[in-house]
């Protein structure tokens, strides 16, 4: 079994669980991964667990979201766990959203590339509720975790530059592409490279959903629902 596989099950205290995974992530910031989840914690409150997983790639970016009171500035090592309630809850931030919106138990992993394989062999063990469904955001971390469900989300109006390295490959693997279109104060920047999103998207049309604030049971589209509502029912 490789390095990918290692974590499809949860192995804890002597005892071996399946975990019911539904990992989110995105091309770039500002495309939507809260709102998503947020949609889900709505229709399924006091279901999920939350994991947002942050990857740190070199010394000089500390913090991606350049908060200084978050737990990217607690990273000593190759990698860090946070389960401070203090910083979790903060009002105003993603995981501080998540918290309140019924997530059974909310972390926020940070790591150095190098760092995942120990510091998923530790969250495995030693922090993950056995038999919980989990929501996970990251896109380093689907390397590492197998998931149950991979939703990808998109905003369109965000310039093709921003996506990430592999971005393009990551949405064509998703089971599902949350197309979340919305204003981010970008004022028309980077719309001439936006043709190239529409291309990417046309492409994962068959599994594309429109997205919205609404809870996941209120969306139009019913299909991502419904693979979720199957997920829980396994």
């Amino acid at each position: 079994m490789d390095s990918t596989q290692t974590f499809a099950i949860q192995y804890c205290a002597g005892r071996i669980y399946r975990m019911n995974v539904i990992s989110i992530d995105a091309p770039c910031n500002g495309s939507g991964k809260t709102s998503l989840i947020l949609s889900i914690l709505s229709a399924f409150p006091n279901t999920f667990a939350f994991t947002k997983f942050t990857t740190i790639y070199g010394d000089e970016q500390f913090c991606p979201a350049k908060d200084h009171d978050c737990a990217c500035h607690r990273l000593r090592g190759d990698y860090n766990i946070c389960t401070d309630a203090e910083v979790l809850s903060k009002p105003d931030t993603d995981t501080g959203k998540i918290w309140r919106a019924g997530a059974v138990q909310t972390l926020w992993c940070v790591s150095k590339p190098e760092g995942y394989p120990e510091m998923l062999r530790e969250y495995t063990m030693n922090h993950l509720r056995a038999n919980t469904p989990l929501l996970v955001e990251g896109s380093t971390v689907v390397k590492h975790l197998r998931s149950t469900l991979h939703v990808a989300v998109v905003n369109p109006l965000l310039p093709r530059s921003w996506w990430k390295d592999k971005a393009e490959q990551a949405v064509a693997a998703a089971d599902f592409v949350v197309v979340n279109p919305h204003q981010t104060g970008l004022d028309g920047k980077g719309i001439d490279s936006n043709e190239d999103i529409q291309n990417v998207l046309e492409r994962v049309r068959e599994k594309s959903v429109r997205g919205s604030l609404a809870p996941l049971d209120r969306w139009k589209d019913q299909r991502l629902f419904e693979a979720v509502v199957r997920i829980l029912k396994a």
